[in-house]
């Protein structure tokens, strides 16, 4: 046998870029020689090479690294090479005009897909297909539409029709039923048929089908599904000279079904197909197929996002700055919410997409799927692939910031590549020849020769580690088959192989101690390829991409003998040295600077990294030092930034930890009390941030797993507890073990309500009150009747069983994490789920309740309030329906009044209001402003009085276009209209208020009162805020909330009739707020007269009482004495309003006896406001302690003033303080 050189050209990282065998040519005496040719184009920085003895069959390699040489740089050769890429690209660009406007019409062609959607890229640049299908009438109606290069010509579709969900069978599409194919199809053999593709214009090619279809109902018992006359059709494509044949990248047909019973619904449904045909439905899987599947999918992904808006990248600096400044108010928030317009589609469409990859992937690197099936692949194409696929997740973390997350995730599930693929084969064999271990077939070490040579996959540690102890313990069995079962494999696992195993090993006659040192190089080899996550092998790879002083921490957390510790201090020790080189990888990862290259390997490093400081935070169970436990969490909400740049609320928790934590964490700022209240409010809002990222977790893969794991037979366990491995692997659960340990801290400090809301409900609870020992034990029960549980151990893992409308867990010490399984689940299902903190509670609920019928209520204050109930029975449910039925069927005055405007004007002044014209809203505060002191004051406001709509409904602007359809549709809400029907009727009736034109007199009178409010004022505030369309809108938007379904119901429930409802419209200049306040003149906890509570948040005040997460600042103080601060402020969100009116929905609702009407309708902003994140550190109201006090004293002198003017009648009071320090009444009614 001659010898061969294999050859390749490398860039920068040595990774083949082309493989070549070329002879070795003899020389006299015992020298060869060979000549290698290369284009100019397609030099690279190295020429990679090895040797192959053909006469022993044996590889010569440079030790164990492929040869590799510097190739030279020739200006000639640079010349011929850029003249080579730019006539490529020129060619390319010309030839993909048409490409652009196909893709970016994608979104809209799916939009019409209310069937089924497909979209496959074509291999090499030959383009890209989609397929929709939709109903049209009583058919189905198939659209397929393509952009094909142009050097293909009118191509032709060679296809066979589909029957079935997941076959890929070809049917002969002549002889199914009840399908119209388009004119000029022509079967070509028993199975197959073909058709020229029509010419669509813009350069798109395609074809319509139609079909019969028949509805069924879904398998689950949810929305019908549409079944088609056939499942689909399989396809491939021809060029116009019929040389040419392509189908999609990914290889095999392009299978496009129809049929939506058993597939994915929802955004990503083509690739979740894809997915599942490739892993069910395919003869030949491998590692490394999956990974080239995966790389079309992330290559068609990356094509179909561009054009989304782009999010800057921040450096590290950026992203770790704390700014001190105190906050200068302004209407543009320094910290927007949504800093591009459309962010929550554009990240919701991305995580949508990767986290389908991830959850993907993940079932791959838990064994879910095969690893091989009917296929062979050799190891130096496995180390290869995987370093292309890896090196592509490093490119596409770094362009991607908003996916970030999910794909270090994805890398995570991935091995290394690398150029050691080769070796494998290679040194297995040198290790087999060098010890005389024969290549004997049926031989346990030629057996897994045979695998390796194959198919090497990550269980090849494993084996190898093996091995090793089997010859360690001289030859125990026992010892071998325990390290196989430590990594998960049995004797059936071993059998199961393409190449299967199943002998097993001997002792060979050979020196025992050089072949364990052998195999253990050999296991280096193995690991180097597969095992990215062991942290001294990752840093001996990556040490070319280290700074020498990071190479030295990095080297001192892999010496420090691992995550064992014998002392609290020494395991905290161990976390803040690991921190300090994750903070540095971190700030290298998010340097613009950085390469592809680098970031993978850092990438992997860190994953390492997090995953010992999560281990070591679960091995402190015992830290209750504040301190501590304020670092840790500076620590990890660290490590989130660096990874999730593009989630601004956990920038600016990390800034008030790290400006405010420390000081508060020593209780040195403000004293003990002060310290733990604000320590508290910024983990209660880092706990609901950080649950909020669970909770999208728990959305995105936990659907997306059960699907796939129901579609591959995986088993139900890995699919239950999938999710809550993912995340418990991260830095999320460590964040939650800290916040959990340092709750009761803060809460004995503090002197706080003894339970923590682990998932709050807004509405009462009711139901059986039962006593359970722990809730695994009560898995399988289903409670018939609604029940609330008091119970033991709740460990975190368990389901809320069915019928459980609530859990309360008796002790902290066996309470559930934010993060856990089962607060997820009761989050997202509504089940309260609340801790308690105080053991006497617990008994005293159990003596009190036990077997009784009980309401729990969440209260403001962060309290449980617990209650005996009447037990309602099935006949006093029935009587109650009755009744509102009853009281609905008598009542016959459903016939709004639409033309009666009550002889009302068009704008009313304050000094013109009265409870006949508008409601006491606009009322209370016409009769409040003279009797305010002078430093306290009111906006400037007018009112439209009831009427007023009827009279614009009237005007000849609306009376013929509006006033006859709005009559036509409002006269379907009859007495036994259902609540269904009544949505649908107001639906209508708010797009004809919507559609209403202004009268011009309407215009002019509010101009008229607005002059002259501000006259008697001496100041014009009103009329300068007057923009007649942005009014114009406003006030349609709260007539369109009159016809709603809340009040409909409402009014039903009091027996009372729509025709008493009535509606005015306040208008407001709306005060720059730099605070919002809401006041209770008596506090509603206490119910002390002489004690005020009060809550302030930052900006206007929706963000109080409106569903903004997070608690207020509270207070109360008691006449004559200071404020006393009850919680700091944990809002996300700060509202900064607008230069412009406020129009305040103000009805009669709360005037009509039996019926509750605040809160039932709109008002609304004529601009709205720009949402800011809210930033603790930089607001006076929280850091400068004088200022507060002197505040919230003027504040509450603010509500006893309001209080006298109305006799001393106690009052709820809305309020702000403007930027100019003023205080302003905007609201004010007695207190309920």
């Amino acid at each position: 046998h001659e010898g061969l050189v294999q050859y390749g050209c490398a860039g920068a990282d040595r990774a083949w870029k082309f493989s070549k065998r070329i002879p070795l040519a003899n020389l006299p005496g015992s020298a060869h020689e060979a000549f290698v040719s290369i284009p100019a184009s397609e030099v690279d920085k190295y020429l990679m090479f090895v040797l192959h003895e053909g006469a022993v069959n044996r590889w010569i390699k440079d030790g164990n690294n492929d040869f590799c040489l510097e190739l030279p740089r020739h200006e000639e050769w640079d010349r011929v090479q850029r003249e080579a890429e730019a006539r490529k690209k020129a060619e390319a660009e010309k030839a993909l005009e048409g490409r652009g406007p196909f893709l970016s019409k994608r979104k809209e062609r799916e939009a019409k897909a209310a069937v089924s959607w497909s979209v496959f890229d074509l291999e090499g640049d030959c383009g890209d297909v989609d397929v929709a299908c939709y109903s049209e009438g009583a058919k189905l109606k198939v659209e397929l539409r393509a952009w094909l290069h142009p050097r293909l010509g009118k191509c032709t579709l060679h296809f066979g029709a589909l029957q079935g969900s997941r076959s890929g069978d070809w049917k002969p599409p002549l002889e199914q039923k009840g399908v119209e194919w388009p004119a000029g199809v022509q079967a070509v053999d028993a199975k197959a048929c073909q058709v020229q593709l029509q010419d669509m214009g813009g350069h798109v090619q395609g074809l319509d089908i139609a079909m019969t279809a028949t509805t069924k109902k879904s398998d689950n018992g949810s929305d019908p599904v549409i079944e088609p006359a056939i499942a689909g059709i399989s396809f491939v494509m021809k060029d116009e000279t019929g040389n040419e044949w392509f189908k999609p990248r990914s290889g095999g047909n392009a299978n496009a079904r129809f049929s939506s019973i058993g597939r994915w619904k929802g955004e990503w449904a083509h690739v979740a197909d894809k997915i599942v045909e490739q892993e069910v439905t395919w003869e030949q899987m491998s590692l490394k197929r999956r990974y080239e599947n995966c790389l079309d999918f992330v290559d068609s992904w990356e094509k179909e996002s561009e054009g989304m808006a782009m999010r800057k990248m921040r450096s590290w600096n950026t992203l770790m700055h704390v700014d001190n400044r105190e906050a200068v108010w302004s209407r543009m928030p320094s910290m927007p919410l949504f800093e591009v317009p459309e962010e929550e589609d554009i990240k919701a469409s991305k995580e949508g997409f990767w986290s389908w990859i991830f959850v993907w992937q993940r079932f791959s690197f838990q064994r879910l799927l095969t690893w091989e099936r009917n296929t062979c692949t050799q190891p130096r194409m496995l180390a290869g692939t995987t370093n292309q696929i890896t090196s592509r997740m490093a490119e596409l973390w770094k362009a991607h910031l908003r996916c970030r997350m999910w794909i270090r995730w994805t890398l995570a599930t991935m091995g290394r590549g690398g150029n050691a693929g080769q070796q494998i084969r290679d040194e297995i064999l040198v290790i087999m020849h060098a010890h005389d271990i024969k290549e004997i077939h049926g031989t346990y070490y030629e057996q897994w020769h045979q695998k390796l040579h194959n198919n090497t996959t990550p269980e090849d540690i494993g084996i190898c580690r093996a091995i090793i102890k089997y010859l360690q313990t001289d030859g125990n069995m026992s010892e071998y088959w325990k390290v196989l079962g430590d990594h998960g494999i049995d004797k059936e696992r071993l059998a199961s192989y393409s190449r299967p195993i199943t002998t097993e090993p001997n002792l060979p006659n050979t020196d025992r101690n050089r072949l364990i040192k052998d195999f253990e190089r050999y296991l280096g080899i193995l690991r180097s390829v597969h095992d990215a996550l062991d942290l001294q092998l990752a840093v001996d790879h990556a040490k070319w991409a280290l700074p020498g002083d990071l190479q030295g921490k990095l080297q001192a957390i892999c010496d420090m003998n691992g995550t064992k510790f014998s002392s609290l201090d020494e395991g905290h020790g161990k976390f803040m040295k690991i921190h300090e080189a994750r903070q540095q990888i971190l700030s290298i990862l998010n340097s613009r600077e950085v390469q592809p290259n680098q970031i993978k390997e850092l990438l992997i490093i860190d994953y390492s990294c997090e995953t010992q400081q999560s281990v070591l935070i679960q091995g402190m169970g015992a830290e209750a030092r504040l301190v501590q436990l304020g670092d840790q969490l500076s620590c990890l909400l660290t490590s989130l930034v660096g990874h999730l740049p593009t989630e601004d609320e956990l920038q600016a928790i990390l800034a008030d930890w790290n400006t405010l934590g420390g000081a508060a964490a020593q209780q040195k700022w403000n004293g003990p009390t002060e310290s733990a209240l604000l320590l508290k409010a910024m983990a209660d809002r880092t706990s609901r941030v950080v649950g909020e990222l669970c909770d999208k977790c728990q959305q995105l893969m936990g659907p997306k797993a059960a699907f796939l794991g129901e579609q591959i037979e995986a088993p139900k366990r890995n699919i239950d507890v999938f999710v809550d491995e993912v995340l418990r692997g991260t830095s999320l659960i460590a964040v939650s073990l800290v916040l959990q340990r340092l709750e009761p801290v803060l809460r004995e400090i503090a002197h706080l309500p003894p339970w923590q809301m682990i998932s709050p409900v807004d509405k009462p609870v009711q139901g059986e009150f039962q006593l359970i020992d722990k809730m695994m034990h009560i898995q399988d029960k289903v409670f018939e009747t609604p029940t609330v549980l008091l119970s033991g151990a709740v460990s975190g893992e368990e389901e809320v069983p069915d019928g459980v409308v609530g859990v309360l867990v008796r002790s902290a010490k066996e309470a559930p994490d934010i993060l856990s399984h089962c607060a997820v689940r009761a989050r997202n299902f509504g089940v309260l789920l609340a801790t308690c903190f105080d053991p006497k509670i617990s008994e005293q609920l159990e003596h009190d309740f036990k077997g009784k019928w009980v309401e729990v209520r969440c209260k403001p204050n962060g309290t449980l309030e617990i209650e005996a109930k009447p037990r309602p029975t099935g006949d006093a449910a029935k009587a109650t329906n009755v009744a509102e039925d009853q009281a609905r069927a008598d009542n016959t005055k459903v016939k709004m009044n639409l033309s009666d405007p009550l002889g009302c004007s068009w704008c009313i002044r304050p000094d013109q209001m009265d409870k006949v014209q508008v409601g006491s809203k606009s009322l209370n505060l016409a009769l409040l402003q003279p009797k305010l002191p002078k430093d306290i004051l009111t906006p400037q406001a007018v009112a439209l009085p009831y009427g007023c709509m009827q009279k614009a409904l009237i005007d000849a602007t609306n009376k013929d276009s509006v006033l006859k359809e709005l009559e036509k549709v409002l006269s379907k809400l009859q007495p036994k209209t259902s609540n269904e029907e009544a949505q649908f009727v107001f639906e209508q009736a708010q797009l004809l208020i919507q559609s209403m034109k202004m009268p011009e007199s309407l215009k002019t009178d509010m101009l008229a009162a607005m002059v002259k409010v501000g006259a008697e004022q001496g100041e014009e505030r009103l009329k300068e805020l007057f923009v007649p369309r942005d009014a114009w809108d406003a006030i349609k938007g709260v007539w369109s909330s009159l016809f709603a379904i809340r009040p409909w119901v409402s009014l039903a429930k009091a027996g009372r009739s729509f025709h008493d409802l009535n509606m005015a419209v306040l208008v407001q200049e709306l005060v720059e707020a730099k605070y919002a306040f809401v006041l209770h003149t008596v506090n509603p906890f206490t119910h002390d007269k002489d004690e005020l509570y009060g809550e302030v948040v930052a900006g206007r005040g929706e963000t109080l009482v409106g569903n903004f997460p997070g608690r207020a600042l509270s207070f109360s103080v008691k006449r004559g004495g200071e404020p006393k601060v009850i919680s700091f402020p944990s809002k996300s969100v700060a509202l900064h309003t607008q230069h412009c009116l406020i129009f305040r929905s103000d009805s009669n609702g709360e005037d009509l006896e039996g019926f509750a009407g605040a809160g039932l309708f709109e008002s609304v902003c004529a601009e709205e406001d720009k949402p800011g994140i809210q930033r603790i550190h930089r607001m006076p109201l929280v850091t400068d302690h004088a200022y507060r006090a002197k505040l919230l004293k003027r504040i509450a002198e603010t509500g006893w003033a309001v209080e006298k003017a109305f006799d001393g009648m106690p009052q709820d009071i809305e309020g702000c303080v403007d930027v100019r320090e003023r205080v302003f009444v905007v609201q004010s009614r007695p207190q309920v």
